[in-house]
C-alpha cells in the first residue's frame, strides 16, 4: 500500500494536469475560432464596402470612358463623312482644318473650282470672261507640269486675279505613293506655279482623282495644305455628257456651301458657265472663295 498510494496519486496528478491542459486548448481553440468568426464578419463587411465603392468608382469611369467614345464617335463621323457641313470657328486657317472638305458651311454661297489639268488653252479665255463679267469669284488648281509646260496659261489666269491652288505635279494616285513621293509632288508643283506667279499655292490642295486617305491627309496638312475635293463634279471634261446634262448636273446637285468642280480649259465648260452662274445667281446663291466658304 504505501508504494502504491504514490502511483495512484501521481496518476491523478497527470490527468487533473492533463484535463487542465484539455481546457487550455479549448479555450485556445475557442478563442481564434471567435476571432476568425469576428474578423469574417467585421472584414466581410469591409469588404463589401470596399467592393460597393469599388464598383461605383467603376461605374464613374465606364460613364467618362462611354462620354469619351460617344465624343470620338462624334469626330470621327464629322471626319468621314466629308460632305456633312460643318460649321467652322471664325475665319479659315490651316490650323482649322479637320478633314477633307467637299463642302463648305451651311449659308447660301457656293464656291466655283476649276481644275488646269492640261497644257492646252482651250476656252480658258472665255471661262475667265464668263467669270469677270458676271463678278463670280472663283478659284483654280494646276497641275505643276502644266505650269512648267505653258506658263502663259498659268499667267492668264494670276493676272485675270483668280487663286492658283495645288492639284500635285503630275497628278499620281498619292494613296499608292510613300511619304517622300507625296512631299514631292506638293513641293514641286508649288515651285513651278510660284515660279510663274511668285505666289504660293497654299493653303489648299486637290488630291488627283479625288483619292485621299487618312495617311495622305497628315501628310498633306504637315506640308501646310487644306485637302478640298467637291460637292458636285460637272462631268464637263466627259465625251458620254452633253453641256445640256453638265449643266442640269450642276443646277440640281447645287446647294449650300456646295464646292463645284469644273475643267479651266474646256468647250463645254465655256458653253455652259454663264447660264450656271445666272441661274445660280437668280436662287439667291452668292459665289466666294474656298477661305470665305470654310469659315463661319
Amino acid at each position: 500500500m504505501p508504494v502504491y498510494q504514490p502511483r495512484q496519486q501521481f496518476r491523478y496528478n497527470k490527468e487533473q494536469k492533463g484535463s487542465r491542459l484539455g481546457k487550455i486548448l479549448v479555450i485556445i481553440v475557442i478563442i481564434f475560432a471567435l476571432f476568425f468568426i469576428g474578423k469574417g464578419l467585421f472584414g466581410g463587411k469591409k469588404s463589401s464596402e470596399n467592393t460597393n465603392n469599388t464598383n461605383t468608382e467603376n461605374i464613374s469611369v465606364a460613364n467618362i470612358i462611354a462620354q469619351i467614345n460617344e465624343n470620338a464617335n462624334v469626330g470621327v463621323n464629322v471626319n468621314a463623312n466629308a460632305n456633312t457641313n460643318k460649321v467652322l470657328s471664325g475665319p479659315f486657317s490651316i490650323e482649322s482644318c479637320s478633314k477633307t472638305y467637299s463642302r463648305g458651311v451651311d449659308k447660301k454661297q457656293i464656291s466655283l473650282t476649276f481644275n488646269v489639268g492640261t497644257v492646252k488653252e482651250g476656252d480658258i479665255q472665255k471661262v475667265l470672261d464668263a467669270l469677270k463679267n458676271q463678278s463670280a469669284t472663283a478659284s483654280f488648281f494646276a497641275r505643276g507640269d502644266v505650269a512648267e509646260q505653258n506658263p502663259d496659261l498659268i499667267n492668264k489666269i494670276d493676272q485675270a486675279g483668280f487663286p492658283i491652288y495645288n492639284l500635285s505635279y503630275n497628278y499620281p494616285h498619292l494613296n499608292d505613293m510613300p511619304e517622300s513621293g507625296i512631299k514631292e509632288q506638293l513641293q514641286k508643283a508649288e515651285q513651278a506655279i510660284m515660279q510663274r506667279t511668285n505666289k504660293s499655292t497654299k493653303p489648299f490642295f486637290r488630291p488627283p482623282f479625288g483619292e485621299i486617305d487618312n495617311d495622305v491627309y497628315k501628310i498633306v496638312k504637315g506640308e501646310g495644305y487644306c485637302p478640298i475635293t467637291w460637292t458636285v463634279d460637272a462631268m464637263d471634261w466627259s465625251k458620254e455628257v452633253t453641256s445640256d446634262e453638265s449643266k442640269e448636273r450642276v443646277l440640281s446637285k447645287a446647294g449650300n456651301g456646295a464646292i463645284i468642280l469644273m475643267q479651266a480649259s474646256n468647250s463645254t465648260t465655256a458653253e455652259i458657265l454663264p447660264s450656271i452662274i445666272t441661274d445660280l445667281k437668280a436662287k439667291g446663291f452668292a459665289f466666294v472663295g474656298l477661305s470665305d466658304l470654310l469659315s463661319d
